[in-house]
């Protein structure tokens, strides 16, 4: 079967996308998070159904929620060209399968494609990954050698799993020494019950005879029981030694060609020896002519040797040569230093602008003297402060006082005239009067035209009210206006008694006329005139207020000018003497005196540096004439250590060559010796391994052991086959029955075990008939309930023994399985995987056995056994990819898939990587191959296989790019 296509509509990150595969090998290859996983799960889920969505596997249902599912176009030899459809529908998808003669198919055209085989199946052959060898390291013995014999053979995986189950659940019934386990929990009690039951039998000895023949029952039971395992026994014996039957064949085969190819003898690690001893007589005799050849040059380079006397005064001198580079330093450093501080001392009389600078080196500049003026300079700066704040006061207030006069002639110009001025100073006079005519007015004409005077009694009324309240609360002035209103009312009344208006009215109502209508009008008048007169009074005050504050300001203002001169003339003789022709700014002030200081400063320092320069000098002058000795005239004062270092190298390298030609002839002599001596002896053991393997030339040795190493392999494949044999029990060895007659007495053997079945059966029955029958003997009520209760513990202990049981023989039968799984298909997939690990290691290892414990073992090229265990990560690795490509080889006929593989060579070196591309080149001419990898150097590496870039992906043909 080849996948030739597979179209996806919607899985995982991929959607609306379609790959095309080609026969042999594809590489699916991809950066981490590309989606390489997604498509290996998506054939495997379209070819065998998308998990349950409660499932552990993912379902890659479509992230961006379109259809979900696609198509896998397929090539097999028995349905031709095929297309295998899987959306969204059931739990596992609808899937339809379309064949190229049109006609259509189900879940059973799939299932006959796949040749009935589920989703573990197939994984446990065809496909796997990186992640199913990455728990090798963390493996024992057992668990490697089980997880071995399970990628050797289809099944075993679930079967383990399977027998773990069996044998943690009889662990839970039964335990031979346990307490808490059901069964011995039960037993206990039925041993209680069976003491209870036994002291009532003794009471009733109705039960005597039948219970004799019930116990005669369960002894005959046991003695067809004994026969029945016996028999069982025997059974499995021959079956057992019917699949012995190959084995035997081959250990004959094996036995024949080892008689006629034995050595019995070769010298232990002959070969390795042999070619050890030849290539290190080659080395030696290659190094003894490389001796002579260089003696004979060294000889020839040897120089004279120099006199010690002038090494020894040319090491003193330059032992002292740090001395000189300080001493030419110091003087460069001084003059550098000398000229800096002449450039500073240039600048600093430019900064200070004095011609003289004598006077300035004499000056007086301590710090009692600069705090002495930095105070004068400092009471000078208060006093032009002091002066210009007082200048800012006096131009303040005279800005007030010119404001002030401009108000006062703005509110003259707005000033009350005469008339009236007089108008309202009379107001407050006429308007009371004219209140008071108003109301006489008012209550004159309000008594002519009414019968009754109302005014009046409500005046009355009011003014009582009034003089009560005032008299309660002690407010004389409130009793005198009640009266007022009480004498208002009485002169109403007597003027309405007279019935005509009298002469006081009558005047009243003209000053009402003359007056009426003119209240506010006087009011704002009244108020006029006083605001005037108010604000006339406010401007006079602040006026005389503001020129009072002039005069003092201008007298203080006078004295502080007189003081500042003084003081100003007092500076300006002390900077004059400093040769500074103006008085310098306060803030500088510091700064003139450290200037003057470092001016001062450096002056005494120049004429130190003069002084140190000239001793140096003279010390300089006489090393000169030391080395002068050994050097030629003429070379630079600067270059005189670097010529005498030079001469004293040049005479240290020829002493140093003597030295060293010398001792190296001395040794090259020795060295010639010693090989000389282990010539002889190398050759010596060269002939005793011919003598030991009895020839006399290096091509009859070679022979020789190729014969013991044959001799050894079939030595130790009998070994294995013998091992294999006797890992089963004892086998009759000098039995050689034929396959047909095994199979005869098998079929006897079963045919006795029916009959025993038979006869056990019978018993059974008879026995439930008499313990019927006893049961209806029994009258005592206690006895019927201890009976009845000890038969339904008895029942439940037999229900959990049949379950124990059945437990038992279900692992019985998984170990019979294993074996014969081991006997039967292991030994067809263990010849394949034997050559592929063989060709994998480069022939470290030949082959790979079963011990008889069980476990696998790596036969190396020398023979030795070594358990898997003990082998690399990578070894295991692949040991086991032998064994799953083995397997799926010896399932060409009946399963031809595609192998899926995830990256599972990551830990191969580079010579076992190319071997195993070699084996994959090889096998895919038959098997179809998918490899999966994010790794660019297996692009690099496979140059001749379909590369598939997933990245590059599309929606049209695939993306195939090599």
């Amino acid at each position: 079967m080849k996948i030739r296509k597979i179209v996806i509509y919607g899985f995982g990150k991929h959607e609306n996308k379609t790959i095309d595969f080609t026969d042999g090998i594809n590489i699916i290859y991809g950066h981490n998070e590309a989606g390489k996983t997604t498509i290996q799960q998506f054939i495997v889920q379209t070819l065998f159904g998308f998990p349950q969505k409660n499932s552990a596997q993912l379902r890659y249902e479509p992230k961006a929620g379109g259809k979900f599912g696609g198509q896998v176009h397929l090539h097999d030899e028995i349905h031709g060209n095929c297309i295998v459809e899987r959306v969204q529908g059931k739990s596992s998808g609808d899937v339809t399968v379309y064949f190229e003669d049109g006609t259509q198919g189900g879940e059973e055209a799939v299932q006959a494609l796949v040749r009935q085989y589920d989703r573990a199946s197939f994984e446990s052959i065809f496909s796997f990954s990186v992640l199913h060898l990455q728990g090798f390291e963390r493996m024992d013995e057992t668990e490697l050698s089980r997880t071995l014999l399970s990628s050797g053979t289809t099944g075993v995986d679930t079967l383990l799993r399977v027998e773990k189950k069996m044998e943690k659940e009889m662990g839970d019934l039964f335990k031979k020494s346990g307490r808490n386990p059901d069964m011995n929990v039960r037993a206990a009690e039925l041993k209680e019950m069976e003491k209870e039951l036994k002291n009532e039998q003794e009471r009733i000895s109705a039960f005597a005879t039948k219970m004799d023949r019930i116990h005669a029952i369960e002894r005959e039971w046991k003695k067809a029981k004994t026969e029945y395992d016996s028999l069982r026994e025997q059974h499995r014996a021959l079956e057992r030694e019917l699949q012995f039957v190959p084995l035997k064949e081959r250990r004959r085969t094996l036995a024949r060609r080892l008689d006629d190819v034995r050595t019995t003898s070769f010298p232990s690690d002959g070969i390795r020896r042999f070619e050890m001893i030849n290539s290190r007589l080659t080395e030696m005799e290659a190094k003894n002519r490389g001796l002579i050849a260089e003696i004979k040059a060294m000889t020839g380079k040897m120089p004279e040797n120099p006199s010690t006397e002038k090494l020894e005064e040319i090491e003193r001198l330059l032992a002292r040569e740090p001395e000189w580079h300080e001493w030419r330093s110091t003087v460069g450093t001084i003059r550098d230093q000398q000229a800096q501080l002449h450039m500073k001392r240039l600048r600093l009389l430019d900064r200070l602008g004095v011609d003289d600078s004598d006077a300035v080196l004499r000056a007086d500049v301590s710090i009692h003297k600069e705090e002495h003026l930095y105070e004068q300079l400092q009471e000078l700066a208060a006093m032009d402060q002091q002066l210009g704040y007082m200048d800012r006061q006096l131009s303040q207030l005279e800005n007030e006082l010119r404001d002030i006069r401009n108000e006062q002639l703005s509110l003259q110009k707005n000033a009350p005239t005469e008339e009236e001025r007089k108008q309202a100073d009379e107001w407050p006079s006429l308007r009371g009067k004219l209140a008071e005519a108003k109301a006489y007015v008012q209550m004159s004409r309000s008594n002519r035209a009414n019968g009754i005077p109302q005014l009046l009694w409500i005046l009355l009324i009011v003014a009582a009210a009034v003089s009560v309240i005032g008299l309660i609360s002690d407010q004389w002035i409130v009793v005198v206006l009640a009266a007022c209103l009480a004498v208002i009312a009485a002169i109403l009344a007597i003027g309405k008694r007279g019935g005509q208006p009298s002469l006081e009215t009558s005047e009243a109502e003209r000053f009402v006329k003359a007056y009426a209508g003119q209240e506010a009008m006087m009011e704002a008048l009244v108020e006029k005139v006083r605001g005037y007169d108010q604000q006339q009074s406010r401007l006079n005050e602040t006026a005389r207020t503001i020129e009072r504050k002039m005069g003092v300001l201008e007298e203080e203002y006078g004295t502080i000018v007189q003081k500042k001169e003084q003081r100003q003339k007092s500076l300006n003789g002390f900077f004059l003497a400093y040769g500074l022709l103006k008085i310098p700014n306060a803030g500088i002030l510091h700064e003139f005196f450290g200037m003057v200081r470092s001016l001062q400063e450096m002056e005494r320092e120049l004429e130190d540096m003069s002084q140190q320069s000239e001793l140096i000098q003279g010390k300089i002058r006489f090393r000169l004439t030391e080395v002068e000795r050994f050097i030629p005239p003429g070379v630079p004062e600067t270059s005189i250590y670097e010529k005498m270092r030079s001469v004293y190298m040049s005479l240290k390298e020829e002493a140093q060559s003597f030295a060293t030609l010398t001792q190296r002839i001395e040794e090259f002599h020795m060295q010639m010796q010693e090989a000389e001596e282990l010539i002889s002896s190398l050759r010596s053991q060269q002939q005793e391994l011919f003598t030991e393997a009895g020839v006399e030339t290096e091509e009859e040795y070679y022979t020789a052991f190729a014969d013991f190493q044959e001799t050894q392999t079939l030595t130790q494949q009998i070994e294995d086959i013998e091992s294999q044999l006797s890992m089963h029990g004892a086998v009759d060895e000098g039995s050689d029955r034929s396959e047909d007659v095994l199979r005869e007495e098998v079929h006897q053997v079963e045919k006795a075990l029916s009959d025993v079945e038979e006869v056990m059966g019978l018993l059974v029955k008879e026995k439930t008939a008499l313990e019927v029958e006893t049961e209806n003997l029994l009258t005592d009520d206690s006895y019927q309930r201890k009976q009845q209760f000890f038969e339904i513990k008895k029942a439940e202990f037999a229900e959990l023994a049949k379950r124990w049981s059945v437990r038992k023989a279900v692992v019985e039968a998984i170990k019979s399985m294993m074996e014969e799984l081991k006997e039967k298909k292991l030994p067809e997939v263990l010849m394949g995987a034997e050559k592929l690990f063989c060709e994998l290691t480069g022939g470290t290892y030949t082959s790979l056995v079963v011990s008889e414990n069980g476990l696998f073992q790596a036969v190396g090229a020398n023979g030795k056994r070594y358990p898997i265990i003990e082998l690399s990560q990578a070894t295991k690795e692949q040991a086991y990819i032998a064994l799953r490509l083995s397997l799926a080889t010896a399932k060409e006929k009946t399963a031809p898939f595609p192998l899926l593989l995830d990256d599972p060579f990551v830990h191969f070196d580079e010579t076992r990587f190319t071997r195993m591309m070699t084996i994959m080149e090889r096998l895919s001419t038959k098997h179809q191959f998918i490899y999966f990898t994010c790794h660019d150097k297996i692009i690099e590496y496979w140059t001749n296989a379909t590369i598939i870039n997933v990245s590059d992906i599309g929606s049209a043909k695939g993306a195939i790019i090599g």
